[in-house]
């Protein structure tokens, strides 16, 4: 072979074909905004070590941008993505001459590496013309400076077989980094050619595999953007799903089972491939389950990318009937335990839960007598009691219903409404069996019977026996608030703030309970408030000089002529602020403090950054109001930033028990508020606001 041939023979080594393939062609496009990026970040790394060294940090940051900007105008203003990755390799060595030259010390030496590393990195642009412009830069560079400025090369005075040395390496690191840049090139272009190659034999194939997937039970198939179904698919699929016409898409063949789930999967997948949001999060909102024909069928979908393009889904369908049914035998399973666990703990209380749920469910089944507004009351008010008490199947279709009320603005359908009645009926049936039929029974104290009949024995007046008698039908304040103490505890452990202590201060007083079970299952909704927005982490509060555990004070008492139920907090208090921002955004009066306190109970207003399960939706303190207007009464709140809040609502003492009051009135009994134990106590919570 003579010099002609060789040299002709090295030209067409080095110098790749004129033809760039599609895969090349995006392959080169990504390795270059990859390698821009790692060039990127050795701005900050740059600076750093030169402001260590002390060689520089200004002029470190001057010259490495100076650097960037050749790479960086290259991908903007060239449309060759090979003559961009030239100008990778030759931006790779300037990195390697800076990072010498401010990196000098003890090390200097060492940071040669970073040339020859780079220079194998540089094979994966699969070109030997980035390999040369790259050792032709660093032997430049080390040449030039290595007369002009010694310093920035070694840390020591290096001979001439030094500098040669180093110039061998580079030599030999090229030579073997071309070849292997060569042979990448190769391999890729080969590979093309097979896949080209294979294609029939794919084909061939295709038969095949179309009896495996008829023999599988689940169903597989492929979708495309528009949501078209691919002609290859399992068997399985139109088992599951039904027949599939030509034409129909499988956002239609969704339909015909599910209207809901249709259009949820029909704008899903338009955020899937607006390709806006991050795919992983479009993906998983997209509806996992659907019932068809009463079965119901999971919903797995994949990515499908051709060259890092999403090009459609993989769908895989599974009849998870057996499973479902499973799970909701174990839910069943879980809320029987709970009903057992709160009956045997407190009978009464569970009772006066369980009809004050049944009150709520016969309103909704009549919920076309009453308005929008008082539905999304009575719904909270059933989700957030059922939640308390472990009744999570209840609490979950209320929590679906008001999703569909926030989302649509308008009453959910007749079907969303059956799947809430229908959970009730099998909870309700489930209740019943262990409290037996909600009837209430009297339960008197012992020691309350034996002075009834020590004061028969001693002949005390009927007319004061009666009353120490009626008053046994009335229910202890202390009792309620036991039951929203222990609530409290539970909310609080189950939103990770840990213990809290709740005091309770009932001034022996009395209720009729008939008229207040309604206040008291909306009262929850102050408390959870507290617990939820008001009480700080274990952490924060300690580092601001708090107790580690939120502390909340219940009380009932007689305040002058009026009868009061208080709730307080040493939280971090009401942000008027927000209150403000949110009363304006509703349209409401902002100008007073008054103001803002009727917008703190109005419909729909909340400061909450988010919907939870737990608040929110500005429901539930809008419920308190209006079952404390229902008995006459009126509120007053004081809060103060970082200390806490307190919540008072005032009532005519005549409504603690009305017609026993009525009917001992007609006796001519003296002070009956008094005999009847609503006798004036005020007692104050210490770390009450106000």
């Amino acid at each position: 072979m003579n010099a002609k041939n060789i040299i002709a023979t090295v030209k067409d080594y080095m110098f790749l074909p004129k033809e760039l393939s599609s895969f090349e062609q995006n392959y080169l496009k990504r390795m270059n905004r990859i390698a821009a990026g790692f060039f990127a970040l050795h701005l900050p790394v740059f600076v750093a070590i030169a402001y260590f060294n002390d060689t520089g940090p200004l002029l470190a940051f001057l010259l490495t941008s100076l650097t960037l900007a050749g790479p960086l105008l290259a991908m903007k203003c060239w449309e060759s993505k090979r003559a961009i990755s030239v100008i990778m390799g030759v931006t790779a060595m300037f990195m390697g001459g800076l990072l010498v030259h401010f990196g000098q010390g003890p090390i200097q030496i060492e940071m040669h590496f970073y040339f020859f590393v780079l220079i194998a990195l540089l094979a994966v642009f699969a070109n030997p013309l980035v390999i040369v412009a790259a050792a032709v830069v660093a032997a430049l560079h080390h040449a030039t400076l290595w007369l002009a400025l010694p310093t920035s090369i070694f840390n020591y005075e290096a001979p001439y077989w030094v500098v040669a040395v180093h110039a061998l390496f580079v030599v030999l690191e090229s030579v073997a980094a071309c070849f292997i840049a060569r042979s990448f090139f190769d391999n890729v272009i080969g590979l093309e050619k097979i896949v080209a190659e294979r294609t029939l034999e794919v084909d061939k194939r295709n038969n095949d595999m179309r009896r495996i997937l008829n023999s599988v039970r689940q169903g597989f198939f492929t979708i495309t953007p528009e949501g078209d179904i691919s002609e290859e698919r399992s068997a399985a699929v139109e088992k599951l799903l039904g027949p599939i016409g030509e034409s129909e898409s499988f956002v239609d063949v969704l339909r015909r089972h599910d209207n809901h789930a249709a259009d949820w999967y029909e704008l899903g997948l338009e955020d899937v491939f607006a390709d806006i949001m991050p795919l992983e999060l479009t993906l998983d909102q997209l509806p996992k389950r659907v019932v068809a024909d009463g079965r119901t069928i999971s919903i797995a979908s994949r990515p499908i990318h051709e060259n890092e393009v999403l090009t459609g889904l993989a769908i895989a369908l599974t009849d998870i009937s057996d499973e479902v049914k499973r799970e909701r035998l174990e839910e069943e399973s879980r809320e029987m335990i709970a009903i057992v666990e709160q009956s045997a703990k407190d009978r009464m209380g569970f009772l006066a839960f369980y009809q004050e749920c049944a009150s709520l469910i016969l309103s909704l089944n009549c919920r076309d007598e009453i308005d929008l507004t008082l539905v999304k009351r009575q719904v909270h008010t059933l989700k957030g009691n059922t939640a308390i008490y472990g009744i999570h199947r209840v609490s979950q279709a209320c929590h679906e219903l008001e999703n569909f009320i926030e989302e649509h603005d308008e009453m959910p359908t007749q079907d969303d409404w059956d799947a809430l009645f229908e959970v009730w009926e099998s909870t309700s049936e489930n209740m019943i069996k262990v409290i037996g039929q909600p009837t209430f029974t009297l339960e008197v104290p012992e020691s309350d019977i034996e002075v009834v009949l020590e004061d028969l024995l001693n002949d005390k007046p009927l007319g004061e026996l009666a009353v120490q008698i009626a008053s046994w039908q009335l229910e202890p304040t202390l009792l309620p608030m036991q039951r929203i103490a222990d609530q409290a505890q539970n909310l609080s452990n189950r939103l990770g703030k840990g213990e809290v202590n709740v005091d309770i201060n009932d001034n022996d007083l009395r209720l009729d309970s008939r008229n207040w079970s309604e206040f008291w299952s909306s009262f929850i909704h102050v408390v959870r408030n507290a617990i939820d927005h008001g009480l700080e982490g274990t952490d924060q509060r300690e580092s601001i000089g708090k107790t580690p555990h939120g502390n909340i004070c219940i009380e009932t008492a007689i305040v002058g002529k009026q009868f009061e139920i208080s709730m307080s907090d040493d939280g971090r208090g009401i942000d008027w602020d927000k209150v403000t921002e949110a009363a304006y955004k509703k349209g409401l009066p902002a100008e007073t403090r008054s103001d803002l306190v009727d917008a703190l109970f109005a419909d729909g207003l909340s400061t909450a950054s988010e919907v939870t399960d737990t608040s929110g939706r500005g429901v539930g303190m809008a419920a308190i109001k209006q079952a404390a207007m229902e008995l006459d009464g009126h509120i007053l709140v004081d809060s103060e930033p970082g200390k806490g809040t307190k919540f008072r609502f005032q009532f005519p003492i005549g409504s603690m028990a009305p017609k026993m009051l009525e009917k001992l009135s007609k006796k001519d009994i003296e002070n009956p508020e008094r005999s009847l134990c609503l006798s004036p106590l005020d007692n104050q919570c210490e770390f009450a606001i106000g």
